[in-house]
């Protein structure tokens, strides 16, 4: 099946949302309605909070953040997939995920830099995504050794000791499984945790403490998602008596689990129709959170403001009230020159691009017979239309200086305030300005980035969406599927009524691991495979709960207390999560799933990714990076306010953008795209229908 074009699966996934798997990234707003009913990641990990920490610290939104950070990774980690490496470079991939992380964490260097390494490649085990079909079945590993080889039937397979697919918990084989990437995020969490509390003349050093960290919310991720990716929610709903509850699996896959008879644990498939459904579901939990802003417009506003307001001499002259910040002020002033220099460039190769296809037309038109196609030819190395020769490394190289500037200026500001008391609303406005001006220095490096990238939302996605949904029926058609889609299975999306309650069961399960991790951290003397162990048992089958352990209970008993909170103690669920009821939509507030389409086994764009330095098994290999941070309030929290009333209407055809929405309507549980389009519009510089030609 063709693969989703590079260019136009990037903007989707980058421009549209913030994520497409699991709980969203991000929190909800603490003055959001819905707050306390519907999850994000952000959101499960603020229980941290509540929870004690290590002696002698205490949870501060910093190291919130670090956790949080490689979490948040994981989520954008699915940029790095066949669908775009086999087009786009790597790195210039990182820069866009990179300065997306500046808006979302206000830092982006040190602790807070999306290396390679740490952001990864799409790794369906970090997800617990079910891996069949994954890339067409072709060896992803040819356009990055660190994507997952070509699925083997063994992995689909139910192991019969624990009642779960073997890609999740069985390392009995030499196959790549989520409770070996957990395992291993911990493990690393727990070395860097020891060498920060008890490193001898290593003890103490601060990038330990963030590495250590990261690493947890990595592993944190991982484990967040066996609540909402798998059928967990619903197979402990059948143990209490909800015998009618859809487990997303034939009629005929019941097995013989130690004496029960029950249907078994899996996850869903992560196809091109499952990403359409996240990015449709992201869209409608951002419209409920009055979340709309993307990285372009934010760029483009703070140019816009930088320019009318002096926003640099504004901040020089603030710095200059601040003692100790005479070098500050040269560097700003030596990176508007470089920024200025990149603006002059850009508009150089605009100028010479605009003769150059003003030539070409009147070429054509000149000629005799029809049109001859320019399909042809080396397609360019950057794989950017209109930008051949963009080299990312050089753009690294030039954004990495005003990234570390703001790093900078903060993390002075922050150590000057300490000794100075009474200059918090000096340092607020210092950082209002700072915000502004750092934008508008990114902003010519990385908005003629966006806009290459744009360009090629021109070329259509129709072969992809042709081959769209039969499989999404395969739970009601084939009575022996043990493989559901992700769309259908998953709690992603704040319409699904099992949102919370699967929010619920990982707000549990961060409750458990993470004092057994931080305890580890402190006790040498306590077994890492003992702790690691522990920490697995999160892995069950409802069947098998011993009520007795307390991650068991704690999930279980979260489930429980969701149903019988219902104003009917629960008495509907038998409907609405009944096997028709979810393919009506009347677990997602009635969207239909009865829609026909063909079949889709595309996974190039779902994911997560791990670094291949350190093995977990045989054959997977991971040096991943953990996560820290969060925001609750989103771009329009971190920008300025004067320029939040600026908006970017679309173009009234909506045909032209490139995306066939009328195939789109077409997929089981998307029949409702045509109130969404005029929104997610929104969200594309220029809208959804930008013209090719638009400057």
């Amino acid at each position: 099946m063709p693969l989703l074009h590079a260019g136009s699966a990037l903007l989707v996934l980058l421009l549209i949302l913030p994520q497409v798997h699991a709980f969203g990234a991000g929190n909800i707003a603490s003055i959001s309605a819905v707050e306390g009913k519907n999850w994000r990641h952000g959101d499960i990990e603020d229980v941290l909070k509540t929870l004690a920490f290590i002696s002698g610290h205490k949870w501060t939104s910093t190291m919130v953040k670090r956790v949080y950070f490689g979490n948040w990774l994981r989520d954008y980690s699915q940029a790095m997939d066949v669908g775009t490496l086999k087009n786009l470079q790597a790195d210039t991939i990182r820069v866009l995920v990179w300065v997306l992380s500046f808006l979302s964490f206000g830092y982006a260097t040190g602790e807070f830099e999306v290396t390679s390494d740490r952001l990864g490649v799409y790794r369906p085990e970090e997800h617990i995504d079910n891996p069949k079909d994954y890339a067409d079945n072709e060896d992803a590993r040819q356009y990055d050794k660190r994507l997952r080889p070509p699925v083997r039937a063994v992995e689909l397979e139910i192991d019969p000791n624990t009642g779960m697919k073997n890609y999740i918990a069985n390392e009995r084989g030499d196959w790549a499984t989520s409770a070996a990437f957990i395992k291993f995020s911990l493990s690393r969490s727990i070395h860097f945790g020891r060498t920060y509390s008890n490193g001898g003349h290593k003890k103490g050093k601060e990038e330990d403490l963030c590495e250590a960290l990261r690493c947890l919310g990595q592993g944190l991720h991982t484990l967040e998602d066996f609540a909402a990716h798998t059928n967990y929610v619903e197979l402990a709903l059948r143990e209490m008596g909800f015998k009618n509850v859809f487990p997303h699996t034939g009629t005929a896959t019941q097995i013989n689990l130690h004496g029960h008879r029950v249907f078994p644990l899996v996850t869903g498939t992560f196809g091109m129709v499952d990403f359409f459904h996240s990015v449709m579901g992201e869209a409608n939990d951002h419209f409920t959170q009055s979340e709309v802003n993307e990285m372009d417009i934010a760029l483009g506003d703070a140019e816009t403001n930088a320019q009318s307001n002096n926003s640099l001499n504004a901040l020089t002259g603030l710095l200059g009230k601040i003692p100790g910040t005479k070098e500050l002020v040269s560097e700003a002033e030596s990176l508007k020159r470089s920024s200025a220099a990149q603006e002059m460039a850009n508009r150089s190769r605009s100028a010479a691009a605009d003769y150059a296809q003003s030539s070409s037309n009147s070429h054509e038109r000149s000629r005799a017979g029809p049109t001859q196609s320019s399909g042809g030819g080396s397609k360019p190395s950057s794989g950017l239309d209109g930008m051949p020769d963009f080299n990312p490394q050089e753009t690294v190289a030039k954004i990495y200086p005003i990234l570390a500037f703001r790093d900078k200026v903060m993390r002075s500001l922050n150590s000057i305030i300490e000794k100075i008391p009474g200059l918090e609303s000096l340092v607020e406005k210092i950082s209002e300005t700072l915000t502004v001006v750092i934008m508008s220095l990114l902003a010519p490096f990385i908005r003629p980035l966006i806009k290459a990238a744009s360009k090629s939302m021109q070329t259509g996605s129709a072969g992809v969406i042709d081959a769209s949904g039969k499989h999404q029926y395969e739970p009601w058609t084939d009575p022996h599927c043990t493989d559901p889609t992700h769309s259908l299975l998953s709690k992603d999306h704040f319409a699904n009524i099992l949102n919370e309650p699967a929010g619920r069961v990982a707000s549990a399960i961060v409750e458990y691991i993470a004092p057994r991790v931080l305890y580890a951290w402190q006790h040498t003397d306590v077994s890492e495979d003992e702790v690691l162990n522990d920490c697995m048992q999160v892995f069950h089958h409802p069947a098998l709960r011993n009520m007795r352990n307390d991650a068991h209970r704690a999930m279980f008993e979260a489930v429980e207390k969701w149903a019988h909170a219902r104003s009917d103690r629960g008495a509907s669920l038998d409907s609405i999560l009944s096997s028709e009821g979810v393919r009506s939509g009347r677990n997602t507030g009635g969207v239909s799933h009865t829609h026909s389409g063909g079949h889709g086994g595309f996974a190039a764009l779902g994911g997560a990714s791990h670094n291949q330095k350190q093995s977990h098994n045989q054959s997977q290999s991971h040096g991943h990076s953990n996560n820290g941070g969060h925001t609750s309030g989103g771009l329009s929290s971190f920008l300025p306010q004067q320029n939040q009333h600026q908006t970017h209407q679309p173009h009234p055809n909506s045909n032209s953008s490139g995306i066939p929405w009328d195939k789109l309507s077409s997929i089981p549980g998307l029949s409702n795209l045509s109130k969404l389009e005029s929104k997610i519009s929104n969200f594309i510089p220029g809208g959804l229908s930008r013209d090719a030609n638009d400057k």
